[in-house]
Order: C-alpha cells, then sequence, then structure tokens
C-alpha cells in the first residue's frame, strides 16, 4: 500500500515508466535508420543489404521487448 509521502514518487513512476521505453525504441529505430542511411551514402550497394537484414532481425527483437515490457508494465499497473 502506498504512503501518502511517496505519492508523487508513486505518480511520476506510472509516467516514465512508458516513457522510457518508447525512447528506448525510438532511439533503436532511429539509429537503425541511420546506419542504413549512411551506409548508402558511402557505399550503394553491397554494404547496406545485410545491414538491412539485420535491421529487420533487430526490428523483431525491439518489438518482442517492447511488448514484453508493456505488457510487464500494464500488469503492474493493474495489481
Amino acid at each position: 500500500e502506498p504512503i501518502p509521502l511517496l505519492l508523487p514518487i508513486n505518480i511520476l513512476e506510472d509516467f516514465t515508466k512508458p516513457l522510457s521505453l518508447s525512447f528506448r525504441l525510438f532511439g533503436n529505430v532511429l539509429a537503425d535508420e541511420l546506419t542504413i542511411s549512411v551506409l548508402t551514402s558511402l557505399v550503394p550497394l553491397v554494404i547496406p543489404l545485410p545491414i538491412m537484414v539485420l535491421g529487420i532481425f533487430a526490428g523483431s527483437v525491439q518489438a518482442l521487448i517492447f511488448s514484453t515490457l508493456a505488457a510487464a508494465y500494464i500488469a503492474e499497473a493493474l495489481e
């Protein structure tokens, strides 16, 4: 049971979890896109293809982590 004195910290915690999750997802997607765009500008076709395949794999892993953490946060909020 939350202590009334710590209520502001508990409220802040409820907002920072989804915010940090969204920043993490945004950073990983942006890093993948920037890597592909830089490699495409340096080497036109050969090098970016394996990186694109790696990006698809990394996107799948990110989707799994995002959904797992979101489910954990939702389950914790419902308790």
